[in-house]
């Protein structure tokens, strides 16, 4: 979530498009991300080389994970991000108690009820009146591609669930 469609000073590879050296970290860049992230990136304080983030202004992230999800028995399942199998991520944030969950499991799952990454912020501060929803990646040295198949959003209301079986393969 970011308050231009294009952010023209974001730097490719290890700040994804979204920043770069002499922003990264400002107040001003009023950007909230989640990152699904398969580079270990020691300034940024990554948790691994396969983890999904809270981000805030900032590839720092407020909170991280190795990714994967909490099945119904409570037991943690590693997800690999480059596995090429499609995952499912909810993103969630309540502004009344400032909570952003993060979710994710595999591609015909359901939502899993323990969330992966929780972290509690108030983001009033970082969105504006007017803000723009979108994707942004970078590969840096490594080749690889990345796809979303489909994507829902909600405002002030839950997001409508997509038709898993309309997607594209």
């Amino acid at each position: 979530v970011a308050p231009n469609a294009s952010l023209p000073y974001g730097n490719p590879s290890q700040y994804i498009g979204l920043f770069n050296l002499a922003n990264n970290g400002n107040e001003t860049n009023h950007v909230f991300a989640v990152e699904l992230d398969t580079i270990l990136s020691t300034e940024f304080n990554d948790t691994n080389d396969n983890h999904v983030g809270i981000d805030i202004n900032s590839l720092k992230s407020v909170q991280s994970s190795p990714a994967g999800y909490w099945d119904e028995k409570g037991q943690f399942k590693n997800l690999t991000l480059i596995s090429r199998k499609p995952m499912q991520v909810w993103v969630d944030y309540d502004g009344r108690t400032n909570k952003i969950d993060v979710t994710m499991a595999p591609f015909n799952e359901d939502k899993p009820t323990r969330p992966l990454v929780t972290a509690v912020r108030d983001l009033s501060s970082v969105l504006l009146q007017d803000m723009y929803v979108g994707f942004s990646s970078a590969t840096g040295s490594v080749l690889s591609e990345h796809y979303i198949l489909g994507w829902s959003f909600g405002l002030n209301e839950k997001a409508p669930p997509l038709a898993l079986s309309r997607l594209p393969k």
